[in-house]
């Protein structure tokens, strides 16, 4: 006996349940299409890239229905991120696996008879077994999620066996719908997945695979480490993933990395399992700021304020390194994806195709050909990798990736760096880049009115560069050892080299600074024309990491990047206009709007600047 999919007659409605419980207003492309068609008790195939917001198709619709999703899930990490999420979120959500006692495990399992939750989150194996399914043909279920359902077909990048049992599924409950996810999956393997999963009458659901927000770049591997230090300098404080193609090759990296002072683990399958979760669990809760990894780290990772992705050694196949690269900015803020290429990579890639087939070794070699292609093309790297996927991209440039913004040759910056150094002293050598950048600009802000600094002799003679420029000429003083980031606000402070320009005449040549092309800068967002105020932000994020170490949670459960950096902006001053942030849910309002509402008076306080009630 099978169960039929219970539905309410006229279920709640979808926006009050998306602000009530996600804290937004409105959905993102195709969301709110996928999610009318399941929950009408149709079937469908949703093709979206990272951070797009697969996992809403499914939440939302949990929410709206009757009875229980059952989300298919292949890392227990990725399980426990999302269920944590949603608990916070005031979702009730569990999962059943091999992390959690058997007593603990009954008695989840009685709370689900007792209607208790509304997803359930399991592995391949544990859906599957014999005896489980006997008892979930008892329960109401009301949705089937797949979620990285790539992994059904082998033609996949990552297949995974146990995934293909799961076609069953379709005949031991007829009439419950089926919702299989991906971020990316060819066109042959989109073809299988819906084979397999009995879902040819599905409704089909395919976003867009370019990332706006991801910024491509492909650099020579020449004094590789030199190169990776200095960006990673400039990065400071920020969370990124370093992949190598070999275990030896990551341990090397992280022991030189520590030694040079960065917070940083290596990742790879040949750490015992207990190990790679210590470490996994450091990430994820902002204690290290690098991972080195092969890439048997990344699938079961939720974090989304992973601001670069560096590619140390080349990739086997397109297909992985889109995903690879996909785990940056899923926040939507400005991120960077960074492969250092040479053609000899090829051949160590090569080096491994003995022992397969011949059939398996021509498939092969053709991926790192294409590979090959993509690092050394000169054409638009959103566009070479939209078109892998079979997406026709039709943009003359990005505007985010080197060969579209790639600066042809260096531009004489000494005048404009003189102006910014200048202006780091006269102000005191007390605030960060941003603020730097609105003094040069001229900016009538509160903060810059009440600390005098109009009257300096450098308030607004830097109107001929954008903020975004001025920033990026910050970068590049930073990485070029001119200026320093200095405590834990990032306080710009000039170092000995800067004297050089300043008072010794030295010529400078940057690269030219990007023009303006309608690309939001992410790295200094703005809303209604003001900018992130990066001091509030920093002192936002460490009230986040302080209550969620205090919870054992990673910090981005809390709040996400993207939602401190709106509050930072727009400064909220009561319950009211703190619920108006996106991302700020009701059970989140009633559980941190109040400390973080306090933050924000007692920097207003000593700032003088102004909130919004």
């Amino acid at each position: 006996m099978t169960s039929s999919p219970p539905r309410t007659a006229a279920p709640p409605d979808k926006l009050a349940l998306l602000t009530k419980y996600f804290g937004f207003t409105s959905f993102r492309p195709i969301q709110e299409a996928v999610i009318d068609t399941v929950v009408s008790g149709a079937d469908a195939f949703v093709l979206m890239p990272t951070g797009g917001g697969k996992s809403l198709c499914y939440q939302l619709p949990a929410l709206m229905m009757e009875g229980i999703t059952i989300v298919v899930s292949p890392l227990i990490a990725l399980m426990k991120d999302q269920v944590d999420a949603l608990t916070e979120s005031g979702v009730p959500a569990t999962l059943l696996n091999s992390s959690i006692t058997n007593t603990e495990s009954s008695e989840r399992l009685s709370k689900l008879f007792r209607g208790g939750y509304k997803l359930l989150y399991l592995a391949p194996e544990r859906l599957m077994m014999d005896g489980f399914l006997e008892l979930v043909q008892k329960l109401p279920i009301s949705l089937f999620a797949i979620d990285e359902a790539h992994c059904i077909s082998e033609w996949g990048h990552d297949f995974r066996p146990e995934y293909r049992k799961l076609k069953d599924v379709r005949k031991l409950f007829p009439k419950v719908p089926v919702i299989a996810l991906t971020a990316t999956a060819t066109e042959r393997v989109q073809e299988d997945i819906v084979k397999q999963l009995g879902i040819q009458r599905g409704k089909m659901f395919k976003a867009s695979f370019v990332r706006k927000n991801l910024y491509y770049e492909v650099r020579p591997k020449q004094e590789t480490y030199k190169q990776l230090k200095t960006y990673l300098k400039s990065r400071k404080g920020e969370s990124g993933i370093i992949y190598c193609s070999s275990r030896k090759n990551t341990e090397t990296l992280e022991e030189k990395l520590q030694s040079d002072g960065f917070k940083v683990h290596a990742y790879h399958a040949g750490l015992t399992s207990e190990e790679r979760s210590r470490r996994q669990d450091a990430f994820i809760k902002d204690n290290v700021q690098l991972m080195v990894a092969t890439i048997a780290f990344g699938m079961g990772i939720d974090k989304p304020n992973i601001r670069f992705v560096i590619h140390h050694d080349l990739p086997k196949n397109l297909e992985g390194y889109y995903q690879e690269t996909g785990r940056a900015g899923r926040d939507s803020l400005e991120s960077d994806c960074l492969l250092f290429y040479s053609y000899g990579d090829k051949m160590k890639v090569e080096y491994f195709f003995d022992g397969k087939t011949a059939e398996q070794k021509a498939l092969a070699q053709e991926q790192v050909n294409q590979m090959v292609r993509y690092a050394e093309s000169t054409q638009c790297r959103h566009k070479l990798l939209a078109e892998y996927f079979g997406e026709v991209y039709t943009a003359e440039a990005c505007g985010m990736c080197d060969n579209c913004t790639k600066p042809k040759e260096e531009f004489d910056a000494t005048v404009a760096a003189q102006k910014f150094l200048s202006c780091i002293k006269r102000s005191g050598e007390r605030f960060g880049a941003t603020y730097i950048v609105d003094v040069l600009c001229g900016s009538d802000n509160s903060r810059i009115v009440s600390n005098g600094h109009t009257s300096l002799s450098t308030y607004g003679i830097g109107k001929e560069f954008s903020k975004r420029q001025w920033l990026e000429l910050a970068r590049q003083l930073l990485a070029g050892g001119y200026v320093e980031h200095v405590g834990e606000y990032n306080v710009l402070q000039l170092s000995p080299k800067s004297r050089e320009v300043l008072y010794d005449g030295k010529k400078l040549f940057l690269k030219p600074l990007k023009k303006e092309s309608g690309t939001v800068s992410k790295s200094a967002p703005t809303l209604g024309g003001a900018a992130v105020d990066e001091t509030l932000f920093t002192r936002l994020r460490l009230l986040r990491k302080r209550l969620a170490d205090e919870q054992n949670l990673p910090p981005y459960i809390i709040f996400s990047d993207a939602t401190l950096r709106e509050m930072s902006i727009q400064k909220p001053l009561s319950q009211s206009a703190m619920h108006k942030i996106s991302g700020v849910g009701e059970r989140k309002l009633q559980m941190y709007g109040k400390v973080f509402l306090d933050e924000i008076i007692s920097y207003i306080k000593v700032s003088g600047r102004s909130g919004s009630l």
